[in-house]
């Protein structure tokens, strides 16, 4: 059996079904993915969240994007990634050392590359986007935007939980490339996990960014975390606290525990 035979993946954008006034909590293999459009009694009218999730022997690719004025600019990443899906297998298929040098600069290639560029440039807005792989036991982060990368502790005794990446308000992919600038702007590292059960989470800025959020640090994201039985138990409860308080930006969640 091809390699390629053991590789899943999950592709959804917010103009395929936008979960305005709705709650959704699904998953994908051993990934969790939830979305709320957004509440539309408070101004939400469209979802222009997507995401993107391969799945390995012993890794995971998750693609989480925030896009501005139409989905397009998320289409256009995950439609990139998807043609690239049998290279990013191959790459991420090799040895852990060899598969996170090699996983960067294939990113790095892609975005930086002139038919990757040209292309942008001719989509109707601009996306976040945070690429985030964990093989065996390390994780490795792209964020270009604002979206957020989350590592979290399920130890009562201990609040560990960190926010892996750096979000900003200044870069994006789109019509308004940051890689079309001088000094392209983005963040990227690796880490290694901790022995045990490690807990990852994506996540737009849309659950941060609505209306007396409790969710703007990792400490905060901890607490609720540690009161939650499960992961998928974790992401609905961040839903549901969203949707109660009337938040009108769409949220999309990815999560996935992995024992190392």
């Amino acid at each position: 059996m091809e390699a390629l035979d053991q590789m899943y993946s999950f592709n959804w954008n917010g103009e395929i079904k936008s979960y305005l006034d709705q709650v959704d909590l699904n998953r994908y293999q051993h990934v969790w993915i939830g979305r709320f459009g957004g509440s539309i009694a408070h101004g939400a009218f469209k979802n222009e969240n997507g995401c993107l999730i391969f799945t390995g022997s012993d890794w995971e690719l998750a693609v989480i994007m925030g896009a501005e004025h139409t989905v397009e600019s998320a289409t256009f990443i995950a439609d990139s990634l998807i043609l690239r899906q049998r290279k990013i297998m191959e790459t991420l298929d090799e040895d852990v050392s060899s598969a996170m040098k090699k996983i960067d600069s294939f990113l790095m290639s892609m975005f930086n590359s002139v038919r990757f560029r040209s292309t942008a440039a001719k989509v109707t807005g601009n996306s976040s986007c945070l690429i985030s792989v964990r093989k065996a036991g390390y994780l490795y982060w792209l964020s270009i935007g604002e979206n957020a990368l989350f590592h979290l502790s399920s130890s009562l005794n201990r609040s560990n939980s960190i926010q892996l990446n750096q979000q900003s308000s200044f870069s994006r992919i789109g019509a308004d490339n940051t890689f079309d600038q001088e000094v392209p702007a983005y963040n990227m590292g690796i880490v290694p996990l901790t022995k045990g059960s490690n807990h990852i989470l994506l996540s737009t800025i849309g659950l941060q960014s609505f209306p007396v959020s409790p969710y703007k640090s990792a400490s905060r994201l901890q607490r609720t975390f540690k009161q939650s039985h499960s992961m998928p138990y974790f992401i609905q409860t961040l839903l549901r606290n969203a949707q109660a308080a009337g938040a009108a930006e769409s949220i999309t969640l990815i999560g996935w525990d992995i024992n190392i």
